[in-house]
């Protein structure tokens, strides 16, 4: 069977060892980012403009103020969850073409190319591709919204606006044209960065993307190196496989 067709609950690694299982870790790593750096600062504004609009006078242009900074520490944070997560990966799979066929084109995939070749270097390297897992669909995204965020106006943001429009407030999801008026053009083929509203949860689902993927290597581990007669193991890998199962079920 081809490496990107295997399923992750069939897999296993040819050489199983301690360099997975220090990455088991990840995923509650990213998710303690979430919770004690992410939600609460995404929550300290929140409270700032529920002050506001309490008051009077100048309110409205403090809460456009506390808006745009609520948007820009959001797409702050995208990056900050992906640069966690992509650093994680880089260091796992470079770390398996190190042990399993080290060549100066593997080592720069593993350094610095994009999501794509790292997928195929994976199934090269451990026989099943990034995208065998089912947290492939975020965390491609993950990587589009990154891109976007972090390099502004351009073909990234473009792609983005084409995949998930309302991450855009209504208003630049259509140009309206008033009668007798020209329709408007824009300088690019998509609104403004600095317009994107990334939704709360869409935050939420990237981490859980990045812990499910986690917990599949984990899996895969389990798969790999712990028998029926291991009664303690094999009641971990049931416990990860129940949970894999009900994730591809939801």
């Amino acid at each position: 069977m081809p490496a990107e067709r295997t399923r992750v609950e069939d897999h296993r690694w040819s050489d199983p060892g301690v360099w997975d299982v220090t990455e088991f870790g990840n995923g509650r790593r990213v998710r303690a980012f979430l919770d004690d750096v992410v939600n609460p600062s995404l929550i300290a504004l929140d409270r700032q403009i529920a002050d506001w609009q309490e008051r009077g006078g100048g309110a409205p242009f403090a809460i456009a103020d506390i808006q745009a900074l609520t948007r820009q520490t959001t797409q702050a944070f995208c990056l900050s969850i992906h640069s966690l997560f992509e650093r994680q990966l880089r260091r796992w799979i470079a770390g398996a073409v190190h042990r399993f066929g080290p060549t100066p084109e593997r080592i720069d995939v593993a350094t610095n190319r994009r999501l794509e070749q790292l997928d195929t270097l994976l199934a090269e390297t451990r026989g099943i591709a990034l995208r065998a897992f089912d947290s492939w669909d975020d965390i491609s995204l993950l990587e589009l919204v990154a891109d976007a965020c972090r390099h502004g106006d351009g073909r990234s943001a473009g792609r983005l606006f084409k995949l998930k429009p309302h991450f855009w407030p209504p208003l630049y999801q259509e140009t309206p044209v008033m009668p007798g008026m020209r329709p408007q053009v824009r300088p690019t083929s998509h609104p403004p960065m600095d317009a994107i509203e990334i939704p709360r949860d869409q935050l939420q689902r990237f981490v859980e993307a990045i812990d499910r993927f986690w917990l599949d290597v984990e899996l895969i581990h389990c798969n790999s190196c712990i028998s029926p007669q291991d009664a303690g193991g094999w009641r971990e890998r049931q416990r990860l496989l129940e949970i894999h199962r009900a994730r591809r079920q939801a």
